[in-house]
């Protein structure tokens, strides 16, 4: 591995990579119940909803722009799957995923057309899509008719479950698709240049649609996964949801502004955020005792990433700065 290599990877990864071990030595010595399966548990759990939201959240803010709506999203994908929950478990998981796509898709091309922020449109679709939930749930959380179509979800490996692994699936495609894929660079173009991307060809219209419709099928996915898993759907649930996924994002270090950051992040992001939760639980402290350290690390991790990058952008300039002095001293001579 070059300098140049582990330089990058440590401004990619190296916050999250103290501040995770950080963490968990810390839990370690002050914990005497937090045990590493326990941390691996509250990771893989929340890989299932946490990891696949967040997976779809983190293409929009790459792309520059960020999916508000996924709560209500997911809020309806699970409605519909469990209405669907009479054809059959992939049919209903499809269902409840396309929903999400198909307004997803909506989504972008509105954005891409109107020119204007993503968080206009995706507040009003908050709002309207918590009332098309509500009209097709009747107001009121409904069940499924027969709770063994779920009972595949609910096989578990040691401590995997196919809602766990269907969010590595995820994640997994996730990377693939941003670093080797030309839609994928598209994204990291518009994200890190808009103007710029559109004077060179690069078709804006379409990235944003496509990041906005991963990020509505993710949404969907998860909540499809999450209300089968429970047997039933709440048209008022994931009111946590875009929270929860943000921050993942956020402290795995995904860029707000765009441009910045892959799968590896929101992994990191979702593992922090496990290890905390494992850590409240086995504590037993109040629910708000998660927020609190959850808000903290998000404050700790984009502060401690704004001097590393501030510093690597200074060190540059006197570099470019040097340079430039040396080649206008050899030109006098």
């Amino acid at each position: 591995m070059t300098s140049q290599t582990l330089g990058r990877t440590t401004r990619a990864y190296g916050v999250q990579a103290g501040v995770l071990v950080a963490t968990v030595v810390f839990l370690a010595l002050t914990v005497p119940d937090f045990t590493p399966s326990s941390a691996v548990f509250g990771t893989l759990d929340g890989i299932a909803l946490i990891g696949i939201a967040g997976a779809g959240v983190a293409v929009t803010m790459i792309a520059g722009e960020l999916d508000l709506s996924i709560g209500s999203m997911a809020a309806l994908a699970g409605v519909v799957a469990i209405r669907a929950g009479g054809l059959g478990l992939v049919p209903a998981i499809a269902l409840g995923t396309a929903t999400g796509l198909v307004f997803g898709l909506g989504q972008g091309l509105l954005i891409a057309w109107l020119r204007i922020s993503s968080l206009v449109v995706t507040v009003g679709s908050l709002i309207g899509l918590s009332g098309i939930a509500l009209l097709l749930a009747g107001e009121r959380p409904i069940g499924l008719a027969q709770l063994t179509t779920t009972d595949p979800l609910l096989r578990q490996w040691w401590l995997l479950t196919p809602a766990t692994l269907t969010g590595v699936a995820v994640l997994v495609l996730l990377g693939v698709f941003l670093a080797f894929t030309r839609w994928g660079r598209e994204i990291y173009a518009i994200g890190g240049a808009r103007q710029e991307a559109r004077a060179a060809g690069v078709p804006v219209t379409g990235a944003l649609t496509l990041a906005f419709g991963i990020s509505g099928a993710c949404a969907g996915l998860s909540g499809a996964l999450a209300c089968l898993q429970g047997a039933s759907a709440d048209p008022r649930g994931f009111t946590t949801l875009l929270l929860g996924a943000v921050s993942a994002c956020l402290i795995g270090g995904v860029s707000l502004y765009g441009g910045r950051g892959n799968a590896v992040n929101v992994v990191l992001g979702v593992v922090i955020l496990g290890v905390v939760s494992a850590g409240a639980t086995a504590a037993g402290a109040p629910t708000y005792v998660t927020g609190l350290v959850t808000g903290a690390l998000l404050l700790l991790v984009v502060g401690m990433q704004f001097v590393m990058d501030r510093t690597v952008a200074v060190r540059r300039l006197h570099a470019a700065r040097a340079r430039n002095a040396t080649a206008f001293l050899g030109g006098e001579q």
